[in-house]
């Protein structure tokens, strides 16, 4: 890596800065997705009540529930969402342009961390900036680019703070892992990971520890007043929705494969780098155990209910996919243990729990695994592999790091140009359905969340309660076949109107069970994005006969 330019940092600051501008960018018009709406709502709760925002109600899981039962997620992310919205209006491009500066400051804290952990800081941030799970969760409006900027800064904040014996920078730390918390809950984690590189620091509790009291007294004070407003602390619900949707027993192994598979493809980037420092001998035994994995899932009859051996357009290739990307999930594991192995030390140590400990979290502790929730590893996998690569100069010689990257990158743009078509998919499906459909008299209904719940109340439909439906003889109900939360209706009760294909112009899925492509959650297939050929979206429009006959109890 000798021949690699030397960049200033501040150069260096500025490339990375604008680099995420012109990655990002392209999708700035990308519609609303997933879980969009619920922030989105939100904020609009927080513009009329700062201080109750969650006391509405919404129909997120087919019926009418208090927002607090179904968001799982702390407010500040909506906070945010509601500044911008009062300043340019709740519009797209408006929300995903201001999404770019948590996104430029993830990005920047992962080079400014770099700095400190490894030779090539320039290199780590660009890997971290060109993964799939960076990209694609920088073109929606949730939490988890905000989580990652607050995640990174209180690392570095907190290790200057340890090693200059700084209270200030120590204090400013420890108020930026409570943001993180209060972005999404998994920002709690930092505690116990910085208690452990102070204690490695051989620094006294009584120095440093009064400061880590400031995000426990914060969330202790959050727990407080969302027991006064909702009757529930929302910080132990969530603890308890969790564990209520856990699987549990034989199964275990499974939510551990599907983990190591997201990881591989989620961090794909940096797992492009890894056959560079990779002995030969590892790599034909990599080589090896790939073709026996894919001999022996091939001739299975499904895999954990996916891949199924007929019905699986191009299910050899699925399966390649799953290999490769559960051969990557292994190795940078197996990094991250070969490193505190090899080094002993605080920064290796930090290193090796910020990637075990947020990856046992999806299999162990969360309700499902996802790219999302595997989003925090990718800056310190990143320093792991450049970390690896410092060991062996010859590698830099001619850029040899740069073929790899570079793929990474073209893929990762890829799978979120992917995810963007699905997104646009549900905008395009909702406004033709409101055009042709919904100036008939009686009420369109439609079941369904994501963005096409957003888009279709953007045009006045009604959102089918399954325990409450108000229909009536001649209203029409759209249905989604890839969507939440949809409940099948009876053959009698209604009759078809019209179906509607939104094909996806991309050879990439992140949600759409046939191929197994399960980005946002691992209940839609054991791949974090399927490379392919995508079916369409397809949505079915129904007009009711008889109304009697829709509810599910």
């Amino acid at each position: 890596m000798n021949a690699m330019p030397s960049l200033r940092k501040r150069s260096a600051g500025a490339l990375l800065a604008a680099l995420t501008v012109v990655v990002l960018l392209p999708f700035a018009g990308k519609a609303f997705h997933i879980d969009d709406p619920l922030f989105l709502k939100a904020a609009r709760q927080i513009r009329a009540h700062p201080l109750d925002f969650y006391g509405f109600s919404v129909n997120w899981y087919g019926t009418e529930q208090p927002m607090w039962q179904v968001m799982k997620n702390p407010p500040l992310a909506s906070y945010f969402i509601a500044l911008v919205t009062v300043i340019a209006g709740e519009n797209e491009t408006a929300l995903h342009l201001a999404f770019l500066v948590p996104a430029i400051a993830a990005i920047l804290g992962t080079y400014v961390l770099a700095r400190r952990l490894c030779a090539h800081p320039l290199v780590a941030a660009l890997a971290t900036l060109f993964c799939p799970a960076f990209l694609v969760s920088s073109t929606n409006v949730m939490c988890d680019t905000l989580l990652l900027a607050f995640w990174v800064w209180s690392i570095e904040l907190w290790l200057r703070g340890i090693d200059g014996g700084r209270p200030a920078t120590l204090a400013a730390a420890a108020l930026l892992v409570s943001l993180a918390a209060l972005t999404k809950y998994f920002g709690m984690a930092l505690v116990p990971l910085l208690v452990v590189y102070a204690v490695a620091s051989r620094r006294r509790i009584e120095v440093w520890g009064q400061f880590l009291l400031i995000p426990l007294a914060i969330l202790a004070a959050y727990q407080w007043a969302t027991l006064s407003l909702y009757g529930v602390g929302l910080l132990g619900d969530a603890g308890l929705y969790a564990s209520r949707l856990k699987t549990h027993g034989e199964m275990m192994w499974w939510k551990v494969f599907v983990a190591l598979v997201f990881s591989g493809g989620s961090l794909f980037t940096g797992v492009l780098l890894l056959p560079l420092f990779e002995r030969r001998r590892t790599l034909v035994a990599a080589f090896v155990l790939s073709v026996v994995g894919f001999l022996l899932l091939t001739s299975a009859d499904s895999i954990g209910g996916f891949f199924p051996k007929t019905g699986t357009p191009g299910r050899g290739l699925l399966i390649s996919e799953l290999v490769v990307f559960l051969l990557g999930g292994l190795g940078l594991l197996g990094l991250a243990a070969a490193d505190v192995q090899r080094n002993r030390d605080r920064d290796s140590l930090l290193l090796f729990l910020w990637v075990v400990g947020t990856f046992l979290f999806g299999p162990f502790v969360n309700w499902t695994v996802s790219a999302r929730n595997l989003l925090p590893i990718a800056p310190a996998a990143a320093i792991l592999v450049v970390r690896r690569l410092d060991r062996d100069p010859s590698i830099g010689r001619g850029f040899r790091w740069l073929a790899p990257l570079t793929i990474g990158a073209g893929l990762s743009l890829l799978v979120a140009a992917g995810d963007a078509h699905l997104a646009d998919s549900a905008r395009k499906a909702a406004e033709r359905i409101a055009r042709d459909f919904g100036r008939r008299s009686g009420n369109l209904w439609f079941q369904g969340h994501w963005g096409f719940q957003y888009y279709m109340e953007k045009t006045g439909a009604l959102p089918f309660d399954r325990l409450r439906p108000a229909v009536h003889a001649g209203d029409r109900m759209a249905v989604p076949t890839n969507n939440t939360w949809v409940v099948p209706v009876s053959e009698s009760a209604v009759t078809l109107v019209s179906r509607i294909d939104v094909p996806i112009p991309a050879p990439v899925a992140t949600v759409q069970p046939i191929v197994g492509a399960g980005f946002y959650s691992d209940s839609w297939g054991p791949l974090p994005f399927a490379i392919g050929r995508v079916p369409p979206e397809r949505y079915f429009l129904f007009e009711i006969l008889r109304p009697d006959e829709l509810a599910h109890r």
